[in-house]
C-alpha cells in the first residue's frame, strides 16, 4: 500500500461483521501456500478453468473493473486495456475511482449482493477480510504453481491471506533505503548503514546546520504502521506468536520501537516534523536536502534527479533497508492485487483478464507507462525493461522484494492497525513508555480478536 490510510467509515468496516470471526492473525512474514493444486490448470470446484482463459466463447463478454485510477480517462492503463480487448474481444470497463473510495465501494457492492464488479483492486492489507468475507475467489488452485513461482515473493505474500491466494499479484512494492551521498561524503561516511546500529552512528554525524539525518511519516496513520513493520521484523520480532496471539510488545518488536523513541528523542537526529508528517512530506524533505536518509516506496526516481523537482539532482543512491544481528535486510511490502469477485457474472472472462495482467507484455508496459515495478521475476533481467530504466535503479530496487515483510492481514487489521498507531505515537510522544505503549495495544488488540471469535 503507497497511499496513505483513511479511517474507514461505519459502512466500510462492516466488512469485518460480514467475516464473522477474526481467525488466526497473520504473522506478517512472506506467507505461503499450503494448497496442493497442480499446474496443469484442470478444472476447480469454483468452475474456474486457467486453460480455457483463451476460449474464442468469451469474445463479446463484457466485465467491469474496479481500479484507483488517479487520471480518470487520461490514465495510460485506459490506453492499455484497451490492447487485453483487441486480443480477446472481451470488453473492459475500468470503472475509476479515488483510492479511498476503493474500500467503501467494493463493501457497499458486496452488501447489496450487486454483481456489478468482476475485478477489483486489493490493497495488502485486504486480504483477510476478501477471503474471510468471502468476497473473492480463492485462486490457490485456479493459478498454476508454476504461474505463481514466477513472481516476486513481495508480490505473492501480499494477496496470500493463511495460505490462500486471494488475487492475482499486479505489481511488487516495498519501502527502501533512500540516501543523499553528498552529505554522507561530507559527514566522513563512505558507504550507506547497512545495520541498525551503523545507521544511529552515521545519524550523530549527519544531523547539523540545518540537515537532519533522517525524517519518517510518522503521524497517527497507517504510514507510522509501515515504518514500525519495517523495524520490527529488521530487529528479528514478529507481531503474533504461532498460537495468534500478540507478540509485538516484547523481543525485536519491543526493541525496534525503543529504537525509533531513542534516535527521535535522546539522539535527536531525526526531524521533529516526522510527528505530523505523510509519506509525502518526508520525500519533499529529502528532494528539497533537507534529509540525509529516509525510508520510502520505489518510483521516486526520475523525480529526484529532475531539476524542476529535485535540490538533490544525481546526489542520492537507493538500496537495501538495514537490518539487525543475523537479519541482512527488512522493509515493510506494499503490494496489491487484483481479485475475482464472488458475485461475477463472468467469471472466466475475469480470469481471463487476471493471467493477462500477469503476463509480460502488460507488466512491461505498467513499468514503462505508469512507473509499477513487475510481479515477474524474470522482467528484472529482461533487455527490454532494463532498457526503459534511464535511472539504472532496478537492480537494487528488486532486491528488496527478497526481504519483504507483511502487516498482519487477518479481518481485523484495519481495528488493530488503528488501536496500534494511537499507541506508537503516544510513546514517540514521550506520553507513555514504550513497554507501556506496547503492552496496552497488545491487550486491546487481544480483546478485539476475543470478542469477534465469540461473536
Amino acid at each position: 500500500m503507497k497511499k496513505e490510510w483513511k479511517v474507514l467509515t461505519m459502512t466500510a468496516m462492516s466488512l469485518v461483521l460480514l467475516a464473522g470471526c477474526a481467525g488466526t492473525p497473520d504473522t506478517g512474514g512472506t506467507a505461503k501456500s499450503t494448497d496442493k493444486g497442480n499446474s496443469s490448470g484442470s478444472q476447480t470446484a469454483t468452475g474456474l478453468d486457467w486453460s480455457k482463459t483463451s476460449d474464442p466463447s468469451l469474445k463479446g463478454q463484457e466485465i467491469n473493473v474496479l481500479w484507483a485510477v488517479s487520471k480518470g480517462a487520461e490514465s495510460p492503463r485506459v490506453a492499455m486495456v484497451k490492447k487485453f480487448t483487441e486480443q480477446t474481444g472481451i470488453k473492459v470497463n475500468i470503472m475509476g475511482v479515488d483510492y479511498n473510495s476503493l474500500y467503501s465501494k467494493i463493501t457497499l457492492s458486496a452488501m447489496s449482493n450487486s454483481a456489478d464488479l468482476d475485478v477489483v483492486e486489493m490493497d495488502t492489507i485486504w486480504a483477510g477480510q476478501f477471503y474471510k468475507g468471502n468476497l473473492a475467489e480463492d485462486l490457490s488452485n485456479v493459478i498454476p504453481k508454476d504461474v505463481q513461482s514466477k513472481m516476486t515473493p513481495s508480490s505473492l505474500g501480499s494477496v496470500t491471506y493463511d495460505g490462500h491466494l486471494v488475487a492475482m499479484p499486479w505489481y511488487s512494492g516495498t519501502k527502501h533505503f533512500y540516501w543523499n551521498k553528498d552529505l554522507l561524503a561530507k559527514a566522513g561516511i563512505d558507504h550507506a548503514p547497512k545495520t541498525w546500529d551503523e545507521f544511529r552512528e552515521a545519524s550523530k554525524k549527519l544531523t547539523g546546520n540545518g540537515i537532519y539525518a533522517s525524517g519518517w511519516s510518522w503521524k497517527q496513520s497507517e504510514a507510522l504502521i509501515t515504518d514500525y513493520v519495517s523495524l520490527v521484523y529488521g530487529f528479528g520480532g514478529q507481531f503474533f506468536d504461532a498460537n495468534g496471539k500478540p507478540s509485538f510488545n516484547k523481543g525485536g518488536a519491543l526493541e525496534a520501537l525503543k529504537y525509533m523513541v531513542d534516535i527521535l528523542n535522546k539522539d535527536k537526529t531525526v526531524d521533529p516534523a516526522s510527528l505530523q508528517w505523510s509519506e509525502e512530506d518526508v520525500t519533499r524533505a529529502f528532494s528539497a536536502g533537507k534529509l540525509a536518509m529516509i525510508s520510502a516506496w520505489e518510483g521516486h526516481y526520475p523525480d529526484l534527479n529532475d531539476p524542476t523537482k529535485s535540490n538533490v539532482v544525481d546526489k542520492t543512491d537507493v538500496g537495501l533497508m538495514p537490518g539487525q544481528g543475523n537479519v541482512v535486510s527488512s522493509a515493510v511490502t506494499g503490494s496489491e492485487g487484483l481479485a475475482l469477485m464472488k458475485s461475477s457474472k463472468h467469471k472466466q472472462a475475469a480470469l481471463a483478464f487476471l493471467k493477462w495482467i500477469g503476463e509480460r507484455d502488460y507488466q512491461l508496459d505498467e513499468f514503462k507507462m505508469e512507473g509499477q515495478y513487475p510481479v515477474l521475476q524474470s522482467l528484472y533481467k529482461d533487455p527490454e525493461l532494463l532498457a526503459a530504466d534511464t535511472t539504472k535503479t532496478v537492480g537494487k530496487i528488486s532486491e528488496q522484494y527478497n526481504y519483504g515483510h507483511d502487516r498482519p492481514n487477518a479481518p481485523g487489521y484495519v481495528n488493530w492497525s488503528d488501536i496500534l498507531a494511537a499507541d506508537l505515537h503516544q510513546a514517540l510522544l514521550g506520553q507513555k513508555t514504550p513497554e507501556d505503549a506496547l503492552n496496552e495495544a497488545a491487550q486491546k488488540i487481544e480483546k478485539a480478536i476475543a470478542d469477534s471469535t465469540s461473536k
